[in-house]
């Protein structure tokens, strides 16, 4: 098929049509099949196939009692110029996304508060001296939240917490932080005589942590009913320094994620609080997830294998492993 018969028929097909055939042979002409993966009806692709056929005055599928079996020889060289159409798109919507990214030089990246200030005070402000054409938009928001906006494609990128429960065919996930959640409270506090909490021992006391908007709140909570300790948040907050501080003055437990780096442990003290770990913790495992797509803009890609770099040592191994105890400088 020369270039001139590409194109014609390329022209009267438009983008969707093109992804109608394609997903209907690769579906072995099922069109029940194709329909669920196209999430367009059975009766849209028989309409596609019928008024195509119609406007062409040329069958493209064959068929045996009334059902498509297959391609005709004309189907089959619109199917092969179809591919071809399919990939030009796919490469000049990777060029416009490309000179997009590199106009507005922006990537959108949901980080959670708390994260951001521990994890990221470094990263981005040296990213952003390093490679000034690339601009960073961070989205603080709630774990829960920050889903949603991925679903959503409002974001390029996020951390969210394990498990994300997003479907593996669509989304790649890698660790980035591993710790657990702790029970924070003042040094005079009863509980802060034990060495190891039990959770049944949080009964008894007021505790708070983080609001819906976050998994950890999900995660603590059906902790606490896996113990039968019922969910008596005397309140839930956004703001892990809010917390701690309440905890802080009175017999308040926060409840809240914790790691081992100096300036934490020293803003503990300052505060005036302590840390209790329980014998059956709850993990908190932060993940850097993005969709699963054929291109990339380089941007979105040089920082997201940047952060990646930044996250883990020469030897493939996670710096912040926190589960450890060892404290680390940060």
């Amino acid at each position: 098929m020369n270039n001139y018969e590409r194109s014609r028929y390329f022209t009267m097909m438009d983008n969707n049509q093109i992804q109608y055939l394609i997903e209907i042979v690769n579906s072995n002409f099922h069109l029940t099949t194709a329909a669920k993966k196209l999430y367009v009806t059975q009766s849209a692709l028989s309409q596609f196939i019928k008024k195509f056929e119609l406007e062409q005055g040329f069958e493209m599928f064959s068929r045996r009692n009334g059902r498509i079996v297959g391609l005709t020889a004309s189907g089959m060289r619109v199917y092969q110029a179809a591919k071809i159409a399919a990939e030009k798109l796919y490469l000049l919507s990777d060029v416009i996304e490309n000179e997009s990214a590199y106009q507005k030089g922006m990537v959108r990246i949901g980080i959670h508060p708390t994260i951001l200030r521990l994890f990221f005070r470094k990263f981005i402000p040296q990213f952003m001296l390093d490679h000034s054409d690339a601009h960073i938009e961070i989205v603080e928001a709630g774990t829960v939240e920050l889903r949603e906006m991925l679903l959503n494609e409002t974001i390029h990128m996020a951390l969210l917490v394990d498990p994300t429960e997003l479907d593996k065919d669509k989304y790649e996930e890698y660790q980035l932080i591993r710790t657990e959640v702790a029970a924070f409270m003042n040094p005079n506090h009863p509980l802060s005589k034990k060495r190891i909490l039990n959770w049944n021992l949080l009964e008894n006391y007021p505790y708070v942590t983080y609001n819906n908007k976050d998994s950890v709140h999900h995660l603590v909570k059906q902790k606490l009913n896996d113990y039968n300790v019922g969910n008596k948040f005397l309140f839930t907050s956004s703001s892990w320094d809010y917390m701690i501080e309440s905890a802080a003055q009175t017999e308040i437990v926060a409840i809240l994620p914790t790691v081992y780096f100096t300036i934490f442990k020293e803003r503990l003290e300052h505060i005036g609080v302590i840390e209790k770990r329980f014998e059956d913790p709850v993990p908190y495992v932060s993940m850097l997830v993005r969709p699963l797509k054929k291109h990339y803009s380089k941007v979105e890609n040089f920082v997201f294998n940047s952060i990646l770099e930044y996250f883990y040592s020469d030897d493939y191994t996670l710096k912040y492993d926190f589960r450890s105890g060892i404290e680390l400088d940060q």
